[in-house]
């Protein structure tokens, strides 16, 4: 083990009551008791996963795993002291970060875990809040609250609470449990998941702890009453960190899950605690080291862990939907997971890489469905982004869908990729349907409300499609390919204003990547040129450095614009990579090349690209284009939808 290492842990201090006094009275009295107290101590500690860090005297301080064993050991301690030699002993509990050093504990909860054992009385089992409610829906520890105590050299008033034995000499003075009143606008039952760190010493684990992290999202989100916050939010904080304040008001969102994951061979060990975004109130935490078999029971545990502190009620239904396992094997599962890492970042190669991965996924385990969900998600992108022939990709995607759906016809994530399906076969009627069905079955997925607002968008439901994007939003509030397309549709509904100060919030998100952040100033610069500002576009085509703009917003030459495009299309085609028709358009048409675009339309139409529905909504990103010079490519692209 390193010389010294962070680890979430419940620290405990137990306190022998005047001893001092003890002593001045019968001093072999008092040793005996001592001698008995550290005999009980040191043949309790390691049964429950307790490690003894200190004697002091007539105290010691004990670090334990989780809340539930410090205190089931305090119970038996306590009981155990009352037979004769009675040893009146006081107990303080805490959990939190500490930091273990050369055999030592130290960090805030080591001096708050003492305060409270200083409030106890003899006999008595005083845990802090966090505490509480972890232990407060198990067997045989019932607590109640004490009251709330501004402690020495802590920052803010620590809320205490009894663990009730037969020996509790505060039944009669307790208070019924309170929570702690919290201000914030944000849902009560709202929490983002923030990505969990990667503490093993292989950085190439960084796959395992982001599907951990989707994973839990997953499982929270099959619970309703959970406002959850989408994977693509929370994952922007993994190179932006910020405070549990800032990310809470910025997603939206009253309670923050964050927590570690540590993999060794055929073991894990995972942290988790759930903080009150407004006020930095740790409301739950806990460890677990476990087998890596064990890997769903520990996310099922976390969510019901979870719904119990926000007093969440859950259905039976979804009760049993949190109790169900994707896969028995582990090597699958672990296929899975480092095909979901790659083929979150879309681009081609990572799409390719996890498509084998999803393969090996299903040749191990053949009733992995979500691996086979997983798999037609790769056909699916390769056919809409254009990165191979969609009538290829297209019978395959629908192959492994048929199959992921046989196995488990009740997944909302396999009925979006069906939806999605739909939508690229240009059965909108259809798409429309599976889409809403897999918003009713997961209602936290925000791809489906993109791909259902851009459907209703391009049948001209601008209304609706609006409120659709918003929806999205609120999922899924940072994410850029959803506010970029909300842009887009706020441009077509008038409302210019709103589009560019959207685009603006784009461009501040990107503060620390330089590339990023001048393209997102040319999408600006594009804006204000059609909204007709000239002057703030060239401003914005100048903060991004591009030429080619600056060049045709001073004197309409698209030459540099021109030859970027060509000189990318020569490349591909000296690659012998598919090249599609329909984004080699889109690309003619954003610089400037009206006649070079329409041809590549209508290539796009004849062979029944499935992208070219985009054209229904209309881009104000295009130059040399106005909407007259695709009526009749629209007319054709209308004849083979299904609405």
């Amino acid at each position: 083990m390193a010389e010294h290492a962070h680890q979430l842990a419940a620290i405990l201090f137990a306190d022998i009551v005047g001893y001092t006094a003890m002593m001045q009275e019968d001093e072999d009295a008092a040793v005996e008791k001592v001698n008995r107290f550290r005999e009980i101590l040191e043949e309790m500690a390691s049964e429950l996963n307790g490690k003894i860090i200190q004697y002091y005297g007539d105290g010691s301080l004990l670090l334990f795993q989780s809340s539930t064993d410090a205190v089931e050991f305090a119970k038996l301690i306590q009981d155990y002291l009352q037979e004769s030699p009675k040893v009146p002993v006081r107990i303080g509990i805490h959990m939190g970060d500490v930091l273990l050093q050369k055999g030592n504990v130290f960090g805030d909860v080591v001096n708050i875990a003492a305060r409270i054992q200083a409030q106890a009385p003899p006999g008595g089992i005083y845990v802090s809040e966090i505490v509480y409610r972890n232990i407060a829906n198990k067997k045989e520890m019932d607590a109640v609250f004490v009251k709330e105590e501004a402690l020495k050299n802590v920052k803010d008033p620590v809320r205490i609470y009894e663990v009730l034995t037969e020996n509790s000499q505060a039944l009669s003075a307790a208070q019924p449990v309170r929570k702690a009143p919290v201000k914030n606008s944000a849902p009560a039952n709202s929490i983002a998941v923030l990505p969990f760190s990667n503490m093993s010493s292989d950085p190439e684990q960084e796959y395992f702890s982001d599907g951990l992290t989707e994973d839990i999202i997953t499982q929270l989100s099959k619970i309703k009453a959970l406002k959850v916050i989408s994977r693509t939010s929370v994952m922007q904080y993994k190179k932006n960190p910020r405070t549990i304040r800032e990310i809470g008001s910025e997603l939206g969102v009253s309670t923050i899950l964050e927590g570690s994951v540590q993999r060794s061979s055929d073991q894990v060990r995972i942290t988790a605690q759930l903080i009150n975004a407004a006020t930095d109130e740790h409301l739950w935490a806990d460890s677990y080291d476990r087998p890596a078999t064990d890997i769903f029971s520990i996310q099922r545990e976390v969510a019901m862990s979870i719904a119990s502190v926000l007093n969440t009620r859950m259905s039976k239904n979804e009760a049993q939907s949190l109790e169900s396992t994707p896969t028995a094997n582990l090597q699958a599962y672990d296929y899975y997971l480092r095909g979901r890492f790659l083929v979150e970042k879309r681009n081609k190669t990572d799409v390719l890489l996890a498509r084998d991965l999803f393969q090996q996924a299903v040749q191990v385990d053949k009733s992995f469905a979500n691996a086979y969900s997983g798999l037609a998600d790769t056909y699916l992108l390769s056919s809409y982004r254009g990165y191979d022939e969609p009538g290829i990709m297209l019978p395959l995607a629908k192959k492994h869908i048929d199959t992921a759906l046989a196995l488990d016809p009740s997944s909302g994530e396999i009925y979006a990729s069906l939806g999605y399906w739909y939508h690229q076969t240009f059965d909108w009627k259809s798409a429309e349907l599976t889409y809403r069905k897999a918003i009713r079955l997961n209602p936290n997925q925000s791809n489906v409300y993109l791909w259902l607002a851009i459907l209703l968008e391009a049948k001209d439901e601008r209304d609706e499609a609006a409120a659709t994007y918003d929806k999205g939003n609120e999922v899924n509030p940072l994410w850029d390919y959803l506010l970029q397309n909300k842009i887009n549709a706020l441009v077509n509904s008038n409302r210019q204003e709103e589009a560019i100060t959207l685009q603006k919030h784009l461009i501040e998100k990107a503060a620390h990547d330089t590339n990023l952040r001048k393209s997102r100033y040319s999408e600006l610069s594009r804006l204000y040129w059609h909204c007709g500002n000239q002057v703030e576009a060239i401003a914005a085509a100048v903060r991004a450095g591009n030429q080619g703009l600056i060049q045709f917003y001073r004197d309409g030459n698209n030459s540099i614009l021109l030859a970027e495009v060509e000189e990318y299309f020569h490349k591909q085609q000296k690659s012998g990579d598919y090249i599609s028709p329909l984004w080699m358009g889109l690309a003619y048409a954003k610089a400037g090349a009206r006649e070079k675009a329409l041809a590549c339309f209508n290539n796009a139409i004849a062979a029944k690209e499935p992208a070219i529905t985009l054209l229904l909504i209309r881009q104000y990103d295009f130059l040399n284009f106005k909407y007259l010079n695709l009526v009749q490519v629209t007319r054709k692209i209308k004849q083979l939808v299904k609405f």
